[in-house]
């Protein structure tokens, strides 16, 4: 699993960058990926989902 990259700023609109490192092991669901906006400078921590999760709504 990989953590996304260049995701949207729900504040500024600005591209989040992920300041987390990657684990030796990689990303496993429920991993907190911490993300920072360089325009508004706000930090956005982002627990990684489930893909496997197949819940109907």
């Amino acid at each position: 699993m990989e953590a996304e990259l260049g995701m949207t700023c729900v504040d500024c609109g600005g591209t989040l960058h992920p300041l987390s490192y990657p684990p030796e092991d990689g990303w496993e669901p429920g991993d907190v990926v911490a993300y920072r906006c360089p325009d508004c400078n706000e930090r956005f921590d982002i627990v990684l989902p489930d893909l496997d999760d197949t819940d109907a709504y």
